[in-house]
């Protein structure tokens, strides 16, 4: 039995680039070309599992950004932030907008379950298919020495989620 607060420490300790799914790797691709001005406010959003918050694991262990949850103080170290759990309601975002220059920061990332309700706003969706678990599957075992029994999963929380009940 795996317990996944733990496994998901041990793989944001260890993630670097060659753990990008290729999903993943598609939205980071994006983000780059949609890197700062006049892009100040992008979201990444999709369902529950398909490795939103694992980007930002990445970007911050980069350093391209500091990764936080919405709710929290902000105390940006790099010249993105990455907001995580973002609210999708335009009242809400529209007040995102000005801590880009208040903060002094390049770019805002908003990693949200829906696309945010903002037209005019980049938005990149993430999803999970099955070449991205079998890739995921492959990187668990790779540099963790996890395997599973199967790789028919709808997303990588339902993949770890499944160690947990072995």
């Amino acid at each position: 039995m795996t317990d996944i607060k733990s496994l998901n420490e041990r793989i944001r300790d260890r993630i670097s680039l060659e753990w990008l799914t290729p999903s993943e790797k598609a939205v980071w691709e994006h983000l780059s070309r949609f890197d700062g001005p006049p892009h100040r406010v992008v979201n990444v959003y999709g369902p529950e599992g398909v490795g939103k918050t694992f980007l930002g694991w990445l970007l911050e262990r980069e350093q391209l950004a500091t990764y936080s949850l919405w709710n929290a103080r902000l105390r940006p170290v790099h010249p993105r932030i990455i907001l995580d759990n973002a609210r999708t309601e335009r009242h809400e975002v529209r007040g995102v907008r000005p801590l880009v220059d208040k903060l002094g920061l390049q770019q805002i990332i908003l990693l949200s379950r829906r696309r945010v309700d903002e037209e005019s706003m980049p938005a990149f969706e993430l999803r999970v298919t099955s070449n991205d678990i079998e890739n995921f599957a492959a990187n668990l075992y790779r540099y963790l020495g996890i395997t599973f029994e199967d790789t028919d999963y709808p997303n990588y929380r339902a993949a770890l989620a499944s160690l947990d009940r072995s």
